[in-house]
């Protein structure tokens, strides 16, 4: 049902020289909207910042998922940062995050949401899959690491 490599698309894949994570959400959250992913840069900056202050998105693994909901953005997105050294980032366990997936979309479809973020989640956990989106020479292969098998 949430088939994760249709919310994202070749020029949603950032590789980054950020170093530090408020860079990086800024770059991705520019990125969204140059590819129009959001109409409202601003308010979509906020969202993301306002959300990582209550709790870090690292959750774990080298893994971080921000994340913000608000009107005025049509369908769900994912945009892809992938830094090039490893970013400090308050994670649950402590280490540094190499994959970065910033998930927007609508206000309303909170169960949509939740659908993404647990496939989403549950993909990236697999540890052949991590390595070969560290390893990806394309973001089509990236994407290609998101394509069911099943």
């Amino acid at each position: 049902m949430y088939e994760i490599d249709s919310y994202m698309d070749s020029q949603s894949i950032c590789y980054s020289k950020s170093s530090r994570k408020e860079q990086l959400l800024d770059e991705l959250v520019e990125l969204s909207y140059k590819n129009g992913k959001i109409k409202d840069l601003e308010g979509f900056r906020k969202a993301i910042q306002d959300r990582e202050k209550i709790i870090s998105t690292g959750i774990g693994l080298g893994i971080a998922v921000p994340h913000a909901k608000l009107a005025g953005i049509d369908e769900f997105f994912i945009t892809v940062g992938l830094p090039e050294k490893p970013v400090e980032w308050e994670s649950i366990d402590d280490e540094p995050v190499s994959f970065v997936f910033m998930i927007g979309g609508p206000a309303d479809r909170q169960n949509d949401y939740l659908g993404i973020l647990s496939k989403l989640v549950l993909f990236s956990k697999n540890e052949a899959r991590r390595s070969a989106m560290l390893s990806a020479s394309s973001p089509e292969e990236v994407i290609r690491q998101f394509v069911s098998k099943d």
